[in-house]
């Protein structure tokens, strides 16, 4: 498999090569300190301000930032069945509304009160062995005072290509054709996206949606979508591990999951829907539900796709893709409050903090990766993410780490990515134990954290 690339190059993205190579060198230095810090990662008070300047520069508009990260990841999905994993995030800037700049890509957010921008990312990794590709799309924008939402009268009455909502299948649009090169291509979104134009539109003999249902559809038959599928024979069970989670007060169990599926006829929904598009849809659904799980908590899952779905077999595979969706959760967490905290950025302008938003997801993106390989005896190879000189580095924390005569053993293959996820959990506060809960995404930014202080110590004791 090739060498996926997750480092910016922004040659000839500017048209100005100062730009250029001012582009990379804020990339690296982001890159390298797993921080979005511009007081923290420069090291002196002029490469401060061309971080600045640079982020202040009309000419480096997001357009740009995003056309290099999308086309990075066409190349990295070339030839590869892919899942494209996409959501919706909000970034709220009220705590810092007094210092920012009027009329700088800053408008209303949640509650129509809060001031931000919403970003929308499409997440893309292969199907196969959950190897991050990178974002096929990302759409940044903010809410004017008069934009009418969901809540409406006339945002009902509103054809889909005039609706906010139009944003889940205007990135399938975009998604196709970054990832023209892929096999095959996957979509894959919750509730929101659940959307009947939208299995009209983006469907095609290498695309597929995946989507959890929002609503109890109507078939064609007068039937009800979740009556239909819960009155439908068994297909089959399976177990799976639910961590617990101390600050949802949640306990940790093994949940017995039921599986049912049938392929169903969709009738077109009332309202204002295009007459291009066909009185019913075809299309294959999947119901995952817990059996005596916690009331309030308990797993059940509708899916809807245009993949087949006939057997028990198949349907396990629509479940497994979907588990994938977490994570795009996993990057916005990074992103914001216990991650990169782009909340709570000081930039004075709008702009700035959004293009400094769409830089920051290649550090999300290593970050993520490093957390799938863990327990992964199958991951990347580790050259696809460290140096041979980081790797170094690394082969001699693990001596130190490891406890000959406990269960502290790094026992994962030191040519993958999921041994120096060993590693760098370590590094960020995770004890070791087998029996322990696998390390989470901040746990790994930690340790990607401290790992760059002890490389960096480590280069300059060599020079010594």
């Amino acid at each position: 498999m090739k060498k996926v690339s997750h480092m910016p190059d922004y040659q000839g993205i500017f048209s100005d090569k100062r730009l250029d190579k001012r582009g990379n060198i804020i990339s690296s230095l982001l890159l390298n300190s797993r921080s979005s810090s511009i007081k923290g990662i420069t090291e002196n008070e002029a490469e401060q301000k061309g971080f600045y300047r640079f982020l202040e520069n009309e000419q480096v508009n997001e357009s740009k930032l995003i056309n290099e990260i999308t086309l990075r990841c066409g190349l990295n999905g070339k030839a590869r069945d892919v899942l494209v994993i996409q959501d919706t995030t909000s970034i709220g800037l009220s705590k810092h509304s007094k210092h920012l700049k009027p009329n700088s890509g800053i408008g209303l957010v949640g509650n129509k009160l809060g001031l931000g921008f919403l970003a929308h990312c499409s997440l893309v990794m292969d199907a196969d062995d959950e190897t991050m590709l990178g974002f096929s799309d990302v759409h940044l924008w903010h809410r004017e005072v008069d934009k009418s939402n969901n809540t409406t009268r006339v945002y009902k009455r509103q054809y889909i290509e005039d609706k906010e909502s139009f944003r889940w299948i205007q990135s399938g649009y975009n998604s196709k054709k970054v990832l023209k090169l892929a096999r095959t291509i996957t979509i894959i979104e919750d509730r929101e996206g659940d959307i009947y134009e939208q299995f009209c539109l983006i469907p095609d003999e290498k695309t597929h949606l995946l989507i959890r249902s929002r609503d109890n559809r109507s078939l064609v038959n007068k039937e009800r979508l979740y009556d239909i599928l819960a009155s439908e024979p068994l297909s089959g069970t399976y177990t799976i591990k639910v961590e617990s989670d101390k600050r949802k007060n949640k306990e940790g169990r093994t949940a017995t999951i039921e599986v049912r599926h049938k392929k169903v006829l969709i009738q077109k929904p009332g309202g204002k829907i295009s007459k291009k598009h066909p009185l019913q849809l075809e299309l294959f659904a999947v119901e995952a539900r817990e059996i005596n799980g916690p009331k309030k908590d308990a797993i059940k899952w509708r899916l809807l796709t245009t993949q087949p779905v006939t057997n028990f077999n198949e349907a396990i595979d629509v479940i497994k893709k979907y588990k994938q969706r977490w994570n795009i959760e996993q990057v916005f967490r990074l992103l914001k409050k216990q991650g990169f905290r782009i909340e709570e950025s000081e930039l004075t302008s709008g702009w700035a903090i959004r293009k400094l938003t769409i830089l920051l997801l290649n550090n999300i993106l290593r970050i993520i990766q490093l957390l799938l390989a863990y327990g992964n005896e199958e991951s990347q190879s580790i050259k696809e993410v460290f140096s041979s000189e980081e790797i170094v580095c690394l082969r001699v924390l693990t001596n130190k780490m490891e406890q000959k005569k406990s269960q502290v053993q790094n026992n994962y293959p030191e040519e993958n990515l999921s041994w120096a996820s060993w590693v760098i959990a370590r590094l960020g506060g995770w004890k070791g134990y087998t029996k322990q809960r696998p390390p989470g995404p901040i746990t790994i930014k930690r340790g990607l954290e401290k790992f760059d202080l002890i490389y960096q110590g480590w280069i300059l004791a060599k020079q010594v």
